[in-house]
Parts: structure tokens; sequence; C-alpha cells
């Protein structure tokens, strides 16, 4: 019977040592490997180096995605992959597609506002795309066209394919900013 015991007590330990990490293991994983990768980005120099450093963190939250695809942290963790291409590794084609990728998994989803905006800016700002950046912006303004980043969202749309000196111009300083007259003791402001 000892001997019984004892196989058992190590085929249980051997299983407990075989079994997979929970969804929340991965997510805090993969956050602590990302917030790792932005530390060590600042010092690196190539780019190939920092997408280096952030294949660990990108890894364990796709372990999340793969292996709990309808945990609650998988929708997170969708959203960190895009948010790490976008703002980490600057790479805004696969920003976009982790952002597309979350807004058509989680429609209702508490950052899907966010991506969809985000969707358009990259469009806009990073790959100078004006169509498909409008279409962005307008799918947006169609599903949240009361959000706080609707304004930001029709600035952009009104804006595409202008200067920031266009869609910004700077009201001229000095004696002739008003009305282009000069301002003498005598005129009246």
């Amino acid at each position: 019977m000892t001997w019984f015991r004892f196989l058992c007590l190590l085929f249980a330990a051997a299983a407990a040592g075989c079994s997979k990490p929970t969804a929340e293991e991965y997510f805090a994983r993969a956050q602590q490997q990302a917030q790792t990768a932005a530390t060590m980005a600042d010092t690196l120099r190539s780019p190939d180096a920092v997408r280096e450093a952030f294949q660990p963190a990108l890894g364990l939250f796709e372990s999340v995605v793969r292996e709990y695809p309808h945990h609650q942290l998988a929708e997170a963790a969708i959203f960190e992959m895009a948010n790490i291409h976008n703002s980490n590794l600057h790479m805004p084609r696969e920003a976009i597609e982790g952002y597309s990728l979350y807004c058509r998994e989680y429609p209702a989803g508490k950052q899907t506002p966010l991506a969809m905006f985000l969707i358009g800016y990259l469009y806009n700002n990073e790959l100078h795309n004006s169509d498909s950046a409008a279409a962005a912006y307008r799918r947006f303004l169609d599903r949240y066209p009361d959000s706080e980043m609707a304004t930001s969202a029709r600035f952009e749309l009104n804006n595409l394919g202008k200067s920031p000196e266009e869609a910004l111009p700077i009201p001229p300083s000095g004696p002739e900013s008003k009305r282009g007259r000069k301002h003498s003791p005598q005129t009246p402001v």
C-alpha cells in the first residue's frame, strides 16, 4: 500500500507540474515581460533588438488568446498586442490588424471605441492613407457619435491630407493680429 500511495503522489505531482499555466498566469507574465521590454527599449538602438525584446511578451499574450479564447483576458491580450505593435514597435500595419481583430471579436468591448479611432489615426498619421483613414473615421463616428474622441475624429476627418500648418493655422501675432488693422492709441480695439 505504501508503494501505491507513493506512486499516486508521484503521478499527481508530475501531473501538476506538467499542467499549462492559467490565463491569469500567462497574462501576468506577459505584462511583466512587456514592462521589462519597454524599460530595455530605451537603451536599444536597433528596431530589430526592440522587436526581439518584445517577442516574449507577444508570445505570452498570444498564448492567452490561443489557449483561452473565451476567457475575459483574451480580449485584453489582443488589445495589448495591438498596443505593443503601435506604441513600442512602431509597426502601424500590425497594430491596425490587431485593433481590427479586437473590434471584430469584441464589438461591444470596453476598448472598441479607442481601437476604432486608432485604426483611423494610424491610417492617416502613420501610413498616410487618407481613403482608409476616412473610412475608419466614418465607421467610428457612425458608431460612436457622442464619444469623447468624436471631436478628434471629426477634426481628423475634416483635415485629411492637410499639413499640420493647414489643419491648425496659427494666427499672426503682433500689431496686425486683430482684423488686419494696426492698433494705435487712437484706434479702439
